[in-house]
Protein backbone atom coordinates (compact mmCIF):
# COMPACT_ATOMS: atom_id res chain seq x y z
CA UNK A 1 0.00 0.00 0.00
CA UNK A 2 2.80 2.38 0.89
CA UNK A 3 4.49 1.77 -2.48
CA UNK A 4 1.18 2.50 -4.27
CA UNK A 5 0.80 5.88 -2.48
CA UNK A 6 4.44 6.74 -3.21
CA UNK A 7 3.94 6.04 -6.91
CA UNK A 8 0.77 8.15 -6.98
CA UNK A 9 2.55 11.01 -5.22
CA UNK A 10 5.38 10.91 -7.73
CA UNK A 11 2.88 10.97 -10.59
CA UNK A 12 1.14 14.02 -9.11
CA UNK A 13 4.44 15.81 -8.64
CA UNK A 14 5.72 15.20 -12.16
CA UNK A 15 2.45 15.53 -14.09
CA UNK A 16 2.47 19.36 -14.25
CA UNK A 17 6.11 19.35 -15.38
CA UNK A 18 5.39 16.73 -18.04
CA UNK A 19 2.36 18.68 -19.24
CA UNK A 20 4.40 21.89 -19.37
CA UNK A 21 7.16 20.17 -21.33
CA UNK A 22 4.62 18.77 -23.76
CA UNK A 23 3.04 22.20 -24.16
CA UNK A 24 6.48 23.75 -24.84
CA UNK A 25 7.25 21.03 -27.37
CA UNK A 26 3.93 21.64 -29.14
CA UNK A 27 4.59 25.38 -29.17
CA UNK A 28 8.13 24.88 -30.46
CA UNK A 29 6.77 22.74 -33.29
CA UNK A 30 4.13 25.34 -34.16
CA UNK A 31 6.66 28.20 -34.15
CA UNK A 32 9.11 26.20 -36.26
CA UNK A 33 6.30 25.43 -38.71
CA UNK A 34 5.53 29.16 -38.99
CA UNK A 35 9.18 29.93 -39.78
CA UNK A 36 9.33 27.05 -42.25
CA UNK A 37 6.14 28.22 -43.99
CA UNK A 38 7.72 31.68 -44.35
CA UNK A 39 10.87 30.03 -45.78
CA UNK A 40 12.93 31.74 -43.07
CA UNK A 41 16.70 31.36 -43.05
CA UNK A 42 16.84 32.10 -39.35
CA UNK A 43 14.55 33.53 -36.72
CA UNK A 44 13.77 34.14 -33.07
CA UNK A 45 10.68 34.48 -30.90
CA UNK A 46 10.72 35.86 -27.36
CA UNK A 47 7.62 36.18 -25.17
CA UNK A 48 7.45 37.96 -21.82
CA UNK A 49 4.58 38.27 -19.36
CA UNK A 50 5.10 41.20 -17.06
CA UNK A 51 8.79 41.36 -16.19
CA UNK A 52 9.53 37.70 -16.93
CA UNK A 53 10.55 36.05 -20.19
CA UNK A 54 8.32 32.97 -20.35
CA UNK A 55 9.15 31.56 -23.77
CA UNK A 56 11.89 31.80 -26.38
CA UNK A 57 12.61 29.86 -29.54
CA UNK A 58 15.51 30.10 -31.98
CA UNK A 59 15.28 28.75 -35.51
CA UNK A 60 17.58 28.19 -38.46
CA UNK A 61 20.97 29.70 -39.22
CA UNK A 62 22.80 32.97 -38.72
CA UNK A 63 24.39 32.55 -42.13
CA UNK A 64 23.92 29.91 -44.80
CA UNK A 65 27.62 29.56 -45.51
CA UNK A 66 28.71 29.01 -41.90
CA UNK A 67 25.66 27.02 -40.71
CA UNK A 68 26.00 28.56 -37.24
CA UNK A 69 22.59 28.12 -35.62
CA UNK A 70 20.60 31.11 -34.43
CA UNK A 71 20.75 31.43 -30.64
CA UNK A 72 20.05 33.88 -27.86
CA UNK A 73 23.45 35.44 -28.70
CA UNK A 74 22.60 36.23 -32.34
CA UNK A 75 22.40 39.88 -33.36
CA UNK A 76 19.63 40.69 -35.82
CA UNK A 77 19.23 43.86 -37.82
CA UNK A 78 15.79 45.10 -36.79
CA UNK A 79 15.09 47.51 -39.67
CA UNK A 80 12.44 50.11 -38.75
CA UNK A 81 12.04 48.89 -35.18
CA UNK A 82 15.22 50.99 -34.89
CA UNK A 83 12.89 53.99 -34.84
CA UNK A 84 11.04 52.78 -31.73
CA UNK A 85 14.32 52.10 -29.91
CA UNK A 86 15.67 55.52 -30.90
CA UNK A 87 12.43 56.99 -29.59
CA UNK A 88 13.32 55.71 -26.11
CA UNK A 89 16.53 57.75 -26.23
CA UNK A 90 14.63 60.82 -27.44
CA UNK A 91 12.06 60.45 -24.67
CA UNK A 92 14.86 60.23 -22.10
CA UNK A 93 16.27 63.52 -23.41
CA UNK A 94 12.79 65.04 -23.12
CA UNK A 95 12.60 63.90 -19.50
CA UNK A 96 15.92 65.62 -18.86
CA UNK A 97 14.65 68.86 -20.40
CA UNK A 98 17.24 68.71 -23.19
CA UNK A 99 14.52 68.29 -25.83
CA UNK A 100 10.94 69.54 -26.05
CA UNK A 101 8.58 67.60 -28.33
CA UNK A 102 6.87 70.80 -29.47
CA UNK A 103 9.93 73.01 -29.94
CA UNK A 104 10.98 74.12 -33.40
CA UNK A 105 13.73 71.65 -34.39
CA UNK A 106 15.67 74.63 -35.77
CA UNK A 107 16.58 75.32 -32.14
CA UNK A 108 18.51 72.06 -31.96
CA UNK A 109 20.06 71.97 -35.42
CA UNK A 110 21.29 75.57 -35.41
CA UNK A 111 19.63 76.74 -38.61
CA UNK A 112 16.06 77.44 -39.69
CA UNK A 113 14.19 74.36 -40.88
CA UNK A 114 11.04 75.07 -42.89
CA UNK A 115 8.90 73.73 -45.66
CA UNK A 116 9.44 76.58 -48.17
CA UNK A 117 5.70 76.57 -48.95
CA UNK A 118 4.86 77.14 -45.26
CA UNK A 119 7.66 79.36 -43.94
CA UNK A 120 5.72 80.37 -40.82
CA UNK A 121 5.11 76.82 -39.61
CA UNK A 122 7.85 75.21 -37.51
CA UNK A 123 8.57 71.49 -37.68
CA UNK A 124 8.68 69.72 -34.31
CA UNK A 125 9.92 66.46 -32.84
CA UNK A 126 6.35 65.40 -32.16
CA UNK A 127 5.62 65.76 -35.87
CA UNK A 128 8.75 63.85 -36.88
CA UNK A 129 7.94 61.03 -34.43
CA UNK A 130 4.29 60.81 -35.53
CA UNK A 131 5.21 60.95 -39.25
CA UNK A 132 3.29 64.17 -39.82
CA UNK A 133 6.13 66.61 -40.61
CA UNK A 134 5.44 66.58 -44.37
CA UNK A 135 8.90 65.50 -45.55
CA UNK A 136 9.48 64.04 -49.00
CA UNK A 137 11.84 61.11 -49.58
CA UNK A 138 13.06 61.94 -53.05
CA UNK A 139 16.39 61.54 -54.83
CA UNK A 140 18.03 64.06 -52.49
CA UNK A 141 17.37 61.84 -49.50
CA UNK A 142 18.76 58.76 -51.20
CA UNK A 143 21.84 60.66 -52.42
CA UNK A 144 24.30 60.19 -49.58
CA UNK A 145 26.46 63.05 -50.87
CA UNK A 146 23.86 65.60 -49.81
CA UNK A 147 24.09 67.06 -46.32
CA UNK A 148 21.06 67.39 -44.10
CA UNK A 149 21.34 71.16 -44.06
CA UNK A 150 21.30 71.29 -47.86
CA UNK A 151 17.99 69.44 -47.80
CA UNK A 152 16.02 71.19 -45.04
CA UNK A 153 17.55 74.63 -44.34
CA UNK A 154 14.97 77.20 -45.48
CA UNK A 155 17.67 79.26 -47.17
CA UNK A 156 18.28 76.39 -49.59
CA UNK A 157 14.68 76.63 -50.83
CA UNK A 158 14.69 72.87 -51.38
CA UNK A 159 10.98 72.48 -52.13
CA UNK A 160 11.46 68.97 -53.53
CA UNK A 161 12.35 67.68 -50.05
CA UNK A 162 8.94 68.67 -48.66
CA UNK A 163 5.42 67.74 -49.62
CA UNK A 164 2.86 70.43 -50.32
CA UNK A 165 1.22 69.95 -46.92
CA UNK A 166 1.28 72.07 -43.78
CA UNK A 167 3.33 70.41 -40.99
CA UNK A 168 1.13 68.42 -38.63
CA UNK A 169 -1.84 68.08 -40.99
CA UNK A 170 -1.12 64.90 -43.00
CA UNK A 171 0.16 61.49 -41.91
CA UNK A 172 2.66 59.76 -44.18
CA UNK A 173 5.30 57.35 -42.92
CA UNK A 174 8.72 58.97 -43.28
CA UNK A 175 12.14 57.38 -43.03
CA UNK A 176 13.64 60.81 -43.65
CA UNK A 177 11.94 62.25 -40.58
CA UNK A 178 13.19 59.40 -38.43
CA UNK A 179 16.71 59.99 -39.66
CA UNK A 180 16.54 63.66 -38.73
CA UNK A 181 15.79 62.71 -35.12
CA UNK A 182 19.15 60.94 -34.97
CA UNK A 183 20.85 64.10 -36.18
CA UNK A 184 19.04 66.01 -33.44
CA UNK A 185 20.37 63.57 -30.82
CA UNK A 186 23.89 64.20 -32.08
CA UNK A 187 23.39 67.97 -32.19
CA UNK A 188 22.26 68.24 -28.57
CA UNK A 189 24.51 65.59 -26.98
CA UNK A 190 27.72 66.14 -28.93
CA UNK A 191 28.03 62.35 -29.34
CA UNK A 192 27.51 60.05 -32.28
CA UNK A 193 24.02 58.58 -32.01
CA UNK A 194 25.18 54.97 -31.69
CA UNK A 195 27.62 55.83 -28.93
CA UNK A 196 25.03 57.92 -27.12
CA UNK A 197 22.36 55.22 -27.23
CA UNK A 198 24.84 52.57 -26.05
CA UNK A 199 25.77 54.72 -23.09
CA UNK A 200 22.38 56.14 -22.12
CA UNK A 201 19.91 53.36 -23.01
CA UNK A 202 21.68 50.05 -23.58
CA UNK A 203 24.50 49.92 -21.00
CA UNK A 204 22.24 50.39 -17.92
CA UNK A 205 20.31 47.28 -19.02
CA UNK A 206 23.34 45.20 -19.95
CA UNK A 207 22.35 45.35 -23.62
CA UNK A 208 24.94 45.07 -26.38
CA UNK A 209 23.41 46.77 -29.40
CA UNK A 210 24.63 49.30 -31.94
CA UNK A 211 23.71 51.20 -35.08
CA UNK A 212 26.97 49.97 -36.62
CA UNK A 213 28.21 46.39 -36.26
CA UNK A 214 31.75 47.60 -35.67
CA UNK A 215 30.73 48.53 -32.11
CA UNK A 216 29.32 45.11 -31.19
CA UNK A 217 31.24 42.95 -28.74
CA UNK A 218 30.83 39.59 -30.52
CA UNK A 219 31.00 40.07 -34.31
CA UNK A 220 30.92 36.29 -34.82
CA UNK A 221 27.25 36.37 -33.74
CA UNK A 222 26.05 38.87 -36.37
CA UNK A 223 23.42 37.41 -38.68
CA UNK A 224 23.60 37.79 -42.44
CA UNK A 225 20.52 39.26 -44.10
CA UNK A 226 18.70 37.65 -46.99
CA UNK A 227 16.27 38.74 -49.68
CA UNK A 228 12.73 37.43 -50.02
CA UNK A 229 13.89 34.74 -52.46
CA UNK A 230 16.52 33.48 -50.02
CA UNK A 231 19.53 34.97 -51.81
CA UNK A 232 22.14 36.85 -49.81
CA UNK A 233 21.51 40.54 -49.25
CA UNK A 234 24.28 41.65 -46.88
CA UNK A 235 26.95 39.53 -45.20
CA UNK A 236 28.47 40.26 -41.76
CA UNK A 237 31.93 40.48 -43.32
CA UNK A 238 30.77 43.27 -45.63
CA UNK A 239 29.22 45.19 -42.75
CA UNK A 240 32.36 44.86 -40.65
CA UNK A 241 34.39 46.44 -43.43
CA UNK A 242 32.25 49.59 -43.51
CA UNK A 243 33.92 52.54 -41.76
CA UNK A 244 32.11 54.37 -38.99
CA UNK A 245 33.32 57.57 -37.41
CA UNK A 246 32.30 57.58 -33.75
CA UNK A 247 31.86 61.35 -33.62
CA UNK A 248 28.84 63.60 -33.83
CA UNK A 249 28.11 64.63 -37.40
CA UNK A 250 24.44 65.63 -37.67
CA UNK A 251 24.83 66.73 -41.27
CA UNK A 252 25.75 63.25 -42.53
CA UNK A 253 24.34 60.87 -39.88
CA UNK A 254 20.72 61.49 -40.85
CA UNK A 255 20.16 57.88 -41.96
CA UNK A 256 21.45 55.92 -38.95
CA UNK A 257 18.24 55.96 -36.95
CA UNK A 258 16.06 54.85 -39.87
CA UNK A 259 16.73 51.11 -39.63
CA UNK A 260 20.34 50.12 -38.96
CA UNK A 261 20.25 48.88 -35.35
CA UNK A 262 21.56 45.38 -34.52
CA UNK A 263 20.35 43.84 -31.26
CA UNK A 264 19.82 40.43 -29.67
CA UNK A 265 16.27 39.04 -29.25
CA UNK A 266 16.20 39.01 -25.44
CA UNK A 267 17.59 42.53 -25.32
CA UNK A 268 14.88 43.86 -27.62
CA UNK A 269 12.36 42.13 -25.33
CA UNK A 270 13.81 44.04 -22.38
CA UNK A 271 12.96 47.34 -24.05
CA UNK A 272 9.48 46.00 -24.83
CA UNK A 273 8.98 45.07 -21.17
CA UNK A 274 9.77 48.66 -20.17
CA UNK A 275 7.22 50.02 -22.67
CA UNK A 276 4.62 47.43 -21.66
CA UNK A 277 4.71 48.27 -17.97
CA UNK A 278 5.76 51.24 -15.87
CA UNK A 279 8.99 52.05 -17.71
CA UNK A 280 11.22 49.73 -15.68
CA UNK A 281 12.88 46.40 -16.42
CA UNK A 282 14.95 44.32 -14.04
CA UNK A 283 14.74 47.11 -11.47
CA UNK A 284 16.21 49.69 -13.86
CA UNK A 285 14.09 52.66 -14.88
CA UNK A 286 14.22 53.15 -18.62
CA UNK A 287 11.42 55.73 -18.93
CA UNK A 288 9.09 57.54 -16.56
CA UNK A 289 5.49 56.37 -16.40
CA UNK A 290 4.51 59.69 -17.98
CA UNK A 291 6.77 59.00 -20.97
CA UNK A 292 5.32 55.49 -21.39
CA UNK A 293 1.86 57.05 -21.38
CA UNK A 294 2.97 59.48 -24.09
CA UNK A 295 3.78 56.57 -26.41
CA UNK A 296 0.15 55.45 -26.19
CA UNK A 297 -1.48 58.86 -26.64
CA UNK A 298 -3.49 59.47 -29.78
CA UNK A 299 -2.85 62.62 -31.79
CA UNK A 300 -5.54 65.28 -31.74
CA UNK A 301 -5.75 69.05 -32.19
CA UNK A 302 -6.75 69.42 -28.53
CA UNK A 303 -4.05 67.27 -26.92
CA UNK A 304 -1.07 67.42 -29.27
CA UNK A 305 -1.90 70.10 -31.82
CA UNK A 306 -1.61 67.60 -34.68
CA UNK A 307 -4.68 67.46 -36.89
CA UNK A 308 -3.50 64.47 -38.95
CA UNK A 309 -4.85 61.02 -38.09
CA UNK A 310 -1.61 59.27 -37.27
CA UNK A 311 -1.40 55.81 -35.68
CA UNK A 312 1.99 56.77 -34.21
CA UNK A 313 3.03 58.52 -31.01
CA UNK A 314 6.76 58.98 -30.46
CA UNK A 315 7.62 56.22 -32.95
CA UNK A 316 5.19 53.75 -31.34
CA UNK A 317 2.23 52.52 -33.41
CA UNK A 318 -1.20 51.54 -32.10
CA UNK A 319 -2.36 48.28 -33.68
CA UNK A 320 -5.82 46.75 -33.22
CA UNK A 321 -5.79 43.74 -35.57
CA UNK A 322 -2.98 41.54 -34.27
CA UNK A 323 -4.68 40.11 -31.16
CA UNK A 324 -8.42 39.56 -30.81
CA UNK A 325 -10.10 42.42 -28.99
CA UNK A 326 -6.78 43.82 -27.74
CA UNK A 327 -4.78 46.90 -28.67
CA UNK A 328 -1.05 46.43 -28.95
CA UNK A 329 1.69 49.04 -29.18
CA UNK A 330 5.02 48.69 -30.92
CA UNK A 331 6.65 48.75 -34.34
CA UNK A 332 7.33 46.63 -37.39
CA UNK A 333 10.56 46.49 -39.36
CA UNK A 334 11.08 45.08 -42.85
CA UNK A 335 13.87 45.37 -45.40
CA UNK A 336 14.27 42.92 -48.28
CA UNK A 337 13.59 39.63 -46.43
CA UNK A 338 14.26 40.94 -42.91
CA UNK A 339 11.31 40.89 -40.53
CA UNK A 340 11.22 42.29 -37.02
CA UNK A 341 8.21 43.01 -34.84
CA UNK A 342 8.05 44.25 -31.27
CA UNK A 343 4.58 44.55 -29.76
CA UNK A 344 3.35 44.97 -26.20
CA UNK A 345 -0.16 44.51 -24.78
CA UNK A 346 -0.27 46.41 -21.46
CA UNK A 347 -3.49 44.92 -20.05
CA UNK A 348 -2.13 41.37 -20.02
CA UNK A 349 1.52 42.39 -19.68
CA UNK A 350 2.46 40.56 -22.90
CA UNK A 351 5.63 41.46 -24.80
CA UNK A 352 6.21 39.75 -28.15
CA UNK A 353 9.39 39.82 -30.23
CA UNK A 354 9.54 38.15 -33.66
CA UNK A 355 12.72 38.32 -35.77
CA UNK A 356 13.97 36.83 -39.02
CA UNK A 357 17.17 37.52 -40.94
CA UNK A 358 15.40 36.57 -44.16
CA UNK A 359 12.06 35.10 -45.22
CA UNK A 360 9.37 35.54 -47.86
CA UNK A 361 8.17 38.70 -46.03
CA UNK A 362 4.54 38.45 -47.12
CA UNK A 363 2.15 40.97 -45.55
CA UNK A 364 -1.31 40.28 -44.20
CA UNK A 365 -3.31 43.48 -43.62
CA UNK A 366 -0.12 45.46 -43.13
CA UNK A 367 1.59 43.07 -40.70
CA UNK A 368 3.96 40.30 -41.73
CA UNK A 369 2.13 36.97 -42.14
CA UNK A 370 4.93 35.29 -40.18
CA UNK A 371 4.27 37.57 -37.23
CA UNK A 372 0.50 37.09 -37.41
CA UNK A 373 0.91 33.31 -37.30
CA UNK A 374 3.29 33.44 -34.36
CA UNK A 375 1.09 35.98 -32.54
CA UNK A 376 -1.81 33.52 -32.90
CA UNK A 377 0.29 30.74 -31.36
CA UNK A 378 1.32 32.98 -28.47
CA UNK A 379 -2.23 34.25 -27.97
CA UNK A 380 -3.55 30.69 -27.66
CA UNK A 381 -0.82 29.74 -25.20
CA UNK A 382 -0.85 32.79 -22.93
CA UNK A 383 -3.99 34.88 -23.40
CA UNK A 384 -6.85 32.34 -23.48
Amino acid sequence: MKHRWAALLLALVFLPLSAALAQDADMDAAVDAAFARAKAVGGAVVVAMGQEIVYERYYGEQQKTTHVPVSEHSYFRIASVTKLVTGIGLLQLMEQGVLDPDEDISTYLGYTVRNPRYPDDPITLRQLMSHTAGLNENSSYTNRARTLREMIDVTQKARANFKDVRPGTVYEYSNFGAGITGSIIEAVTGQDVSGYMREAVFAPLGIDAAYTVTQLQSPEDITASYKKDGSLNVSPSYLLRQPYEAAADPDTHYRLTVGSLFIRPRDLAKLGIALCGDGTVEGVRVLSEASVAMTRQEQSPETTGITAKSPYSFFVIRQDTLLKGRRVYGHQGTSEGIVCNLYVEPESGLTLVVMSNGCNAVRDDGIMSLTRRIAGIVEEAYLQ
